[in-house]
């Protein structure tokens, strides 16, 4: 089974996070603070879904964008 460490912001404290939690928001097990939904692949969105996901996600986003053609 992987999984990931997520740094807490507020007590700067190593969260595992196994990866079948992906996409789940979890609690700090140092200080209980809320830790941000964590994504490890790429997450396809489209215009209708893009501003939503991006305004709802409490943390940094990096988009790349592209085209078929």
């Amino acid at each position: 089974m992987s999984a990931y460490n997520v740094t807490c912001h507020a007590c700067g404290a190593a969260n595992r996070i196994p990866a079948e939690r992906e996409g789940q928001a979890g609690l700090c097990g140092k200080c209980r603070t809320a830790l941000p939904p964590l994504y490890f692949r790429p997450q396809p969105l489209t215009e209708r879904t893009f501003d939503a996901f991006v305004n709802a996600y409490p943390g940094q986003v990096l988009a790349e964008f592209w085209a078929p053609w």
